[in-house]
């Protein structure tokens, strides 16, 4: 690779190469909000494999930085205003720090969202609505059980080892948690933001409660499109260096994980 990408410049300038990305796909809409108003887009698609490429700190700021500015150039996405560019971000968080030692986040803020939503103004109304959320908790614990940990992590790491049938179960898990991720920490937000903007209790819940149907639908195929192409991309990384600061073991944020950790 050319000494360019290991300059401390050249995951800035990915980053913000991504965000116009992000940016960009973001203003497409993927499907309509039922709790509120606005449209839901496929920027909960771009966001994870985003932050699966540049990791947990570029791939956020990228994610970040794109969904603001089409927050600006379409309000309709704004679900739960400003604060919508955090629960996209989450799902770039997931996808990115997954990949990394520091995986255990994930499930710890699995745990602090929906924790947080049981606690919000709504949360004793309909407490069923982070049912789901909750079964995609449970699967992201597969990460760390012995034995199966170490299967799940090693396709993420893209050496030239790179298998393709662990890596789509691997890869599949990765999307889910990180697209519901999304889902949970937006969720969890919209509950104080709207409660905080004067919305009734009752109503605020019944508002949540019609999108308890559409969440695993929505979600799920989200996840099948995330997976497709982090597997289409995952082999071709896995075959070549392309620079990008998450793609090998030293770079930036990716670190050998050691056999205690897996």
């Amino acid at each position: 690779m050319s000494n360019l990408t290991h300059s401390k410049t050249y995951p800035w300038a990915l980053t913000g190469i991504f965000a116009a990305v992000h940016l960009v796909i973001t203003l497409i809409p993927y499907s309509i909000a039922v709790a509120g108003t606005g449209e839901i887009t496929f920027g909960l698609i771009s966001a994870p494999i985003v932050g699966f490429l540049l990791g947990p700190f570029f791939g956020v700021i990228a994610v970040f930085i794109g969904s603001i500015i089409a927050l600006f150039i379409n309000p309709s996405i704004a679900l739960i205003g400003p604060f919508t560019a955090i629960a996209t971000a989450a799902g770039a968080f997931a996808a990115g720090v997954m990949r990394t030692k520091w995986r255990l986040l994930v499930p710890i803020f699995y745990i602090l969202a929906m924790d947080l939503f049981l606690f919000s103004p709504i949360g004793v109304y309909i407490p069923y609505f982070i049912m789901f959320h909750f079964v995609v908790f449970i699967l992201s614990i597969a990460f760390f059980m012995p034995g199966l940990s170490k299967k799940l992590i090693e396709p993420l790491m893209l050496d030239k080892n790179f298998n393709r049938v662990t890596g789509i179960v691997s890869l599949w898990l990765l999307s889910i948690v990180a697209v519901t991720l999304d889902n949970v920490v937006g969720g969890t937000i919209g509950a104080y933001y709207f409660s905080l903007l004067g919305a009734p209790p009752e109503a605020l819940a019944a508002g949540f409660a019609l999108g308890i149907p559409l969440i695993p639908i929505e979600r799920l195929l989200g996840s099948v499109v995330v997976a497709l192409v982090l597997i289409a991309l995952a082999e071709v990384l896995a075959r070549a260096d392309f620079g990008l600061p998450l793609s090998r073991v030293g770079h930036y944020e990716l670190l050998e994980l050691s056999e205690e950790e897996i």
